[in-house]
């Protein structure tokens, strides 16, 4: 053995701290505290309570020389020269350092209050994190640094537990939707989105490097002081400032990034599709669609691709009308249709600074970004400035002024002229054996008889249609501290938004074989639409904290706020335009129609908060609102929303202090609170109103304008009342290098404004009164790990590990359907229930397809080999849904539920010698989706012309030769497209949401060029994703349940995308 090299390794995991120690030497193991050489400094670590520090970080400062601190706080250090300087650290205290001077050191360890000290945003001010008695969130802005994220909204995805964000599509110009903790009300809603304490028109247009902190308020405590607009939770964005006595600085930082569609089919080939499309036909009519004549011709041209995609058609309707273009190509129009990858750029500057009494901060930021779209571009571009600024002007003064101008302009075609649907939509049912161009290289098939179905052709053509956004905001603001612990604040906020959006209807033309032309989209013409709001917001409060002898605080606040908005656009549509490619709107021979609309809302609310501590032990708070709404009537229209919260830190009773060893921080949490949520249609719906509008009757051979009959006034409509019952826990582990935060919470939604229906005699089909309610039951959890791992080629590595996971449930209370109708909402419901059948298979056979006509003929009299086959539930030998009722459902059963289940987020980070690492995983667990009898990229066959058919709908299709596949047999028909359980969709999921690789180069490469910090950056967005929808299903693309409880269809809207990216950081 003494010949022998012993691989000696000693992995030294203390308290979550760890140390690898590597040596090879002959038959002898290394241990860094016992190896004893000259000039060996040692000594001992405590903190400040005289208890040892196990695991603490000990290196000489400008070496790789370094241990860790073993069980009694003791290390050993070899080979250190005197008056070395001697660096110790650990999570959770200061790092100190003490020069050795030959003999053994006592080193003590201060804890790092900043944890304890850490301010969080709420409203109409600021509170300890410890002290916190409600449910906040809370996210830095470097959640949204150096990513490349098209609007804020992107960036705060996935990030906080059940704040849930989803887009309408992948259109970087997409609306938003805000939720928190789920749904609150039958009548939808968002989250109240205040930035600086004001609410914004549209989050979309905010610069998200302007962004300090974002706090979500979950709770009715902590969002009590907004009223009747925070039922669905309040989202506070807190922007950038400068601090007095600040150097200036100036940062730059751009970011460039490519998009590509992450989930889209290839099209059919042309040949394959008209046989698979005949084969659909013949099942259900026993006709086929296309004709032989056609077919032959495609085979033709896919044997030798010379031969022309498109001649004179002169034998009728087996191509087109005759003298018209006949085609017979092969075009792959998913792979025309989409540029192979959208470009955006970023560029962000900024300034800030202070003097003693001073400080001010300024930015720019451009965000220039292409469409997918390959012909007629489509391009998204934003300018966003902003300016602010604080003064002391006394020693009990302080005023401030903050400025805003964000531009948003969207130049995309105008499709909407020559289609009845979304382009997007319209290239999935492109026939591909249309060729995009015609000989001569114009397009083809722009117009013409039934086979104008050359999108990228119209698209290429089409005007233009263009939206411009100009929002400019303002606020000034003052703070009077004319008493000690007074402070009086009050703050002007006004906005202009303007809104211009013009659509030109141009005229395109197909080139016929003779030289002729057919028009499409005629007449020609232009629309304008412009919007002018104002809005403006006035916020006065003032707080007293002060404290009484023996451990005794208080804070109390009062305040007022009045907010009003004032709406007013102008619409006008003209046709027979002079000059075809000039959308002029007084060039124009016609005019079609004129519009003008005024509406104006306001609110005013007075709100109090008053927070009591004994010793930093026992937390109580209670808030309030007294808030009114000039929707509802004068008798209706206020409301009084209070709320109470408490706080008990066991962590800081005497009998704790033998936990205090493992627990830093350990904080129960209750709160009860009351909400109003604002439900109306319009802001007058307590008015008996009337229109006018054209009617549809002739009087002197033109239709007439009139006046139509009053709407009904809902003079008993006033708020949804929104009762939150919640609880709490918050734990500090390890030196804070453990946290964790518990919340459980109830949710009464009572008074939920509903249709009531009314006797016929009144003339109107039915009013609306406050008659349902609703429960919502839901939790969430947060885990934080934050650590070091020590000497890693003698630097420190940095890591954490976030994982958040949230749930919630609705089930419905009262409702008016005696009957339990299933159609409708009714007592006992747990929103998102799918009910429909449970499918046994396939039919086999002609004598089973037979038997099936008696068995499931309420479904079809007509049934094939191939199609589904249900079970009989109810053992009564037909399948039926009974009365579809909830005591009479025939053979339909609750087979899932719709509602996104577990929401969870993961998110790792690391650093190392001037690397970075972060990456963002979030995911739904838990969700079942039916996704309609008709809907077009899943099913793939719903007619002749509406059918969108990929890879799948020829190879997993049932047949004689392949029984066992995926899709019934190929119809245009919902018999077996029944909700039913073998297509109920698993939309389960997990996605890589971000990934950034970072490096900030070292300050000794780059001061000397004046440069105090450069990084550059690389990093992806949606990279990667697992789940178990249909493979051509996005997860982002699902979509929400909507008010009436169905699904929204995203599939065929402009798809979500993967982006790559890179880009600088820099600061002078």
């Amino acid at each position: 053995m003494s010949n022998l090299k012993l691989l000696g390794a000693l992995l030294l995991t203390v308290g979550g701290t760890t140390q690898l120690l590597y040596a090879e030497q002959p038959s002898v193991i290394i241990n860094s505290n016992i190896v004893q050489q000259k000039s060996t400094c040692s000594g001992v670590v405590k903190d400040a309570s005289g208890e040892s520090v196990i695991g603490a970080s000990v290196l000489v400062k400008g070496t790789t020389i370094g241990t860790i601190t073993d069980f009694d706080g003791n290390f050993e250090l070899p080979n250190v020269e005197k008056g070395a300087v001697i660096q110790v650290s650990f999570v959770g205290y200061l790092t100190k350092e003490v020069i050795w001077k030959g003999t053994p050191i006592s080193v003590v360890l201060e804890d790092d209050t900043k944890t304890l000290e850490e301010v969080v945003v709420v409203g109409y001010g600021t509170q300890k994190k410890v002290n916190l008695t409600g449910s906040v969130a809370m996210a830095e802005s470097d959640v949204l640094e150096d990513r490349p994220i098209a609007n804020l909204a992107q960036g705060l995805q996935g990030v906080i537990p059940n704040l849930n964000i989803s887009f309408a599509n992948g259109n970087p110009n997409a609306e938003t939707s805000i939720n928190v903790r789920g749904l609150t009300s039958l009548n939808g809603g968002s989250a109240l989105v205040l930035v600086d304490g004001v609410e914004t028109n549209d989050i979309s247009l905010i610069n998200p490097q302007d962004i300090e902190s974002i706090s979500v308020l979950k709770d009715a405590s902590s969002a009590a002081v907004y009223g009747a607009r925070a039922a669905f939770g309040v989202v506070l964005i807190t922007t950038k400032k400068g601090k007095t006595g600040e150097k200036i600085t100036f940062n730059y930082n751009n970011n460039f990034s490519w998009s590509t569609p992450s989930r889209l089919p290839h099209s059919l080939p042309a040949d394959q599709w008209l046989r698979a499309m005949n084969n659909e036909s013949k099942n259900t009519s026993g006709t086929q669609y296309w004709s032989d004549e056609l077919i032959a011709a495609v085979d033709a041209y896919m044997k030798d691709p010379t031969r022309p995609t498109a001649w004179e058609n002169t034998q009728g309707n087996k191509f087109t009308a005759n003298g018209e273009w006949a085609y017979a190509g092969n075009t792959d129009w998913m792979d025309i249709f989409y540029k192979n990858a959208a470009f955006m750029q970023q560029h962000n500057a900024s300034l800030r600074g202070g003097s003693e009494k001073t400080a001010y901060y300024a930015s720019l930021g451009y965000k220039g970004q292409d469409g997918l779209l390959a012909f007629g571009t489509d391009t998204y571009k934003r300018i966003n400035m902003s300016f602010n600024f604080t003064s002391k002007v006394t020693d009990w003064l302080e005023i401030g002024f903050r400025t805003k101008y964000n531009r948003s302009e969207v130049n995309e075609p105008n499709s909407n002229h020559y289609t009845s649907e979304d382009p997007y939509y319209e290239v999935y049912r492109a026939f591909p054996f249309i060729p995009v161009y015609l000989p001569d290289g114009d397009f083809a098939a722009v117009a013409g008889s039934n086979f104008n179905f050359n999108i990228a052709g119209m698209l290429a053509q089409a005007g233009r249609k263009k939206n411009v956004y100009d929002d400019i905001w303002y606020t000034g603001s003052f703070n009077l501290t004319p008493l000690k612990g007074l402070s009086i604040k009050g703050d002007y906020t006004g906005n202009r938004l303007f809104r211009d959006e013009r659509a030109h209807n141009k005229t395109i033309y197909q080139k016929q074989p003779d030289g002729s032309q057919i028009a499409k989209g005629e007449p020609n013409g232009v629309s304008l639409r412009k919007y002018d709001d104002t809005y403006q917001a006035l916020n006065l409060w003032a707080e007293y904290k002060f404290e009484l002898p023996k451990s005794h605080s208080f804070t109390a606040m009062v305040g007022y706020n009045q907010e009003s908005k004032k709406t007013s656009n102008f619409y006008g549509y003209v046709t027979d335009l002079y000059l075809n490619d000039a959308p002029i709107i007084d060039w124009a021979n016609t005019k079609q129609k004129l519009e003008e609309e005024a509406t104006i809302w306001a609110v005013q609310g007075a709100f109090f908060r008053l927070n009591y501590d004994y010793a930093g032990k026992y937390l109580v708070e209670v808030n309030g609102r007294y808030d009114g709404s000039s929707k509802y009537a004068s008798d209706s229209r206020w409301g009084f929303f209070p709320s109470a919260s408490l706080g008990w830190r066991l962590s800081e009773e005497k009998f704790f202090e033998p936990a205090k060893k493992i627990f830093d921080n350990v904080k129960l949490r209750a709160s009860l609170g009351s909400l109003g949520n604002q439900v109306t249609n319009s802001n007058f719906d307590f008015l008996s109103l009337m229109g006018f509008e054209q009617l549809n009757y002739l009087i002197g051979g033109k239709l007439a304008n009139g006046i139509t009959p009053a709407s009904l006034a809902y003079n008993n409509v006033t708020w949804e009342k929104v009762t939150t019952a919640n609880f709490g826990i918050d734990l500090g582990l390890l030196n804070n290098r453990l946290t964790a935060s518990f919340d459980y919470f109830l949710r009464y939604t009572n008074d939920m404004v509903v249709s009531k229906a009314y006797p016929a005699t009144m003339g109107s089909t039915g009013g609306k009164e406050n008659l349902a309610n609703m429960r919502t039951n839901g939790w969430e959890l947060t885990l934080n790990w934050n650590d070091n791992i020590n000497n890693v080629a003698g630097s420190t590595l940095n890591y954490n590990i976030g994982i958040g996971i949230s749930d919630s449930y609705s089930t419905i209370t009262k409702y008016d359907n005696p009957t339990g109708y299933l159609g409708d909402y009714y007592e006992g419901q747990r929103l998102g229930d799918i009910w429909g059948y449970v499918t046994e298979g396939f039919i086999k056979d002609d004598a089973e397809a037979e038997a099936m006509k008696v068995r499931q003929k309420q479904i079809s009299g007509t049934w094939i080999p191939g199609d589904i086959k249900y079970a009989d539930l109810d053992g009564d030998g037909v399948i039926t849904y009974g009365k579809n009722q909830l005591n009479d459902h025939g053979d339909k059963k609750i087979i899932g539920n719709q509602t996104p289940r577990y929401r969870f987020n993961i998110n790792l980070g690391l650093n190392w010698k001037g690397f970075d690492v972060r990456a963002l995983f979030e995911g739904v667990m838990k969700r079942d989706l039916w996704l309609g009898d008709n809907n077009t990229v899943f099913w793939g066959y719903t007619g002749q012309w509406w059918s969108a058919l990929n890879e799948t709908h020829i190879n997993d299709v049932w047949s004689e030769t392949n029984p066992n596949a995926y899709f019934p047999v190929p119809t245009n028909t919902t018999r077996s497209r029944q909700i039913q359980t073998k297509y109920l969709q698993d939309a389960s999921y997990i996605r890589l949401k971000d990934l950034t690789i970072g490096y900030t180069l070292p300050t000794s490469w780059v001061s000397k060029l004046g440069i105090s910090q450069l990084k550059v950056f690389a990093s992806g967005q949606n990279l990667w994703e697992a789940t178990g929808l249909y493979k051509y299903l996005d997860p982002d693309s699902t979509g929400d349940t909507k008010d009436d409880g169905s699904l929204e269809e995203r599939m065929t809207k402009y798809p979500f995308c993967r982006s790559y990216s890179f880009g600088i950081n820099v600061t002078f």
